[in-house]
């Protein structure tokens, strides 16, 4: 079924479009035949309410007959024939019309004759636009289609770089251990099992709640914690409000992996990482700092992981979405913000 047929809002606006042109096309057969004005209106408003019917046919028929692959005959033969074919025949029923009202309007059926090649003529030039109109249609659906499919493929592959990105520093930091404590290497294999699994199939999903990204992170965190012990320390401080916001995965977690490596693995002395998320009516702000080294010569923090949220920010949210970065004294913090309200 057609979608204008199967709803009424639709239908009646697509009606209403049609006015207009039943005026024009009364306008013409009152020129050419000389009719008068209600005699006019009673015969033309049935005939484009016909041609308005008629002319959602082309829904059907134009996706079989794109344009890029039919050839011109088979475009004349799907669209010109039908054309010439339901403008003659509303012109038949436009006789029966007119011998209906000649009663009350004898002029109708005696100028019938001058006014039927231009009402005609307009007939088919009205249907052969909404063919064209039909095309355009599916140009638009198929342009849009074609930039979600390249959205898609750019997201997938985004996201593909991130846990490759946090194995190597993984198992760059279990190699360190095995040296040192068996035991904990151990351990810490245990965790980054647990974690990438998790990762993996949260990864696989367009987007999840922010409660499930905490989760992820938490656990990224238990990791790290093995390694680092004392020295790493979270303060934690989200809205309750903000569990339920859906956000692409593993947008928090290289952001706070960003945090300790640059950060807390830089200072004698380890340090805490604070990650705020509060909701401001329909934005949700999430905030990571760390303190930082200024004098540490790998402070310049133009990774991959920072350059991969960006660019995901950006093809998910366009410029609803953000990233800002600012290096004071001995603080370093990334604050992203994305819109709450939108489920993608």
């Amino acid at each position: 079924m057609h979608p204008l047929l199967s709803n009424v809002r639709w239908l009646g606006a697509y009606l209403a479009v049609w006015i207009p042109v039943g005026w024009v096309v009364g306008t013409a057969a009152n020129v050419s035949g000389r009719w008068p004005t209600m005699g006019t209106i009673l015969w033309t408003a049935p005939l484009t309410l016909l041609l308005a019917l008629l002319c959602l046919a082309p829904f059907y028929v134009c996706p079989s007959r794109p344009l890029r692959s039919a050839s011109w005959s088979e475009l004349a033969f799907s669209h010109v024939v039908p054309a010439v074919g339901i403008s003659g025949g509303l012109m038949l029923i436009g006789r029966v019309v007119a011998y209906f009202l000649s009663a009350s309007y004898p002029a109708m059926s005696e100028y019938l004759g001058s006014a039927t090649p231009v009402v005609q003529a307009m007939f088919s030039m009205v249907y052969l636009l909404s063919v064209a109109l039909h095309y355009v249609a599916l140009e638009m659906k198929s342009s849009e289609v074609s930039e979600v499919l390249a959205r898609e493929a750019q997201l997938r592959a985004l996201k593909a770089q991130v846990n490759p990105h946090f194995l190597f520093n993984s198992l760059n930091s279990i190699s360190a251990l095995t040296a040192v404590d068996a035991g904990q290497a151990r351990e810490m294999c245990i965790r980054l099992a647990d974690f990438l699994r998790t990762s993996l199939r949260l990864g696989e999903r367009t987007s999840i709640p922010f409660g499930e990204e905490m989760d992820l992170t938490r656990m990224y965190l238990d990791v790290e914690k093995v390694r680092f012990g004392g020295k790493l320390r979270v303060s934690l401080a989200v809205d309750e409000a903000c569990n339920s916001v859906e956000v692409p995965p593993l947008l928090i977690q290289p952001l706070v992996e960003n945090a300790v490596k640059h950060g807390v693995a830089m200072m004698a002395n380890g340090g805490e990482i604070r990650i705020e998320a509060r909701l401001e009516r329909e934005t949700m702000r999430v905030r990571v700092a760390n303190p930082y080294d200024p004098e540490s010569p790998s402070t310049g923090r133009n990774g991959i992981g920072l350059r991969n949220i960006r660019a995901r920010l950006e093809s998910r949210f366009g410029y609803a979405a953000s990233m800002e970065i600012q290096a004071r004294e001995d603080w370093y913090e990334v604050t992203v913000t994305m819109p709450a309200g939108a489920k993608q």
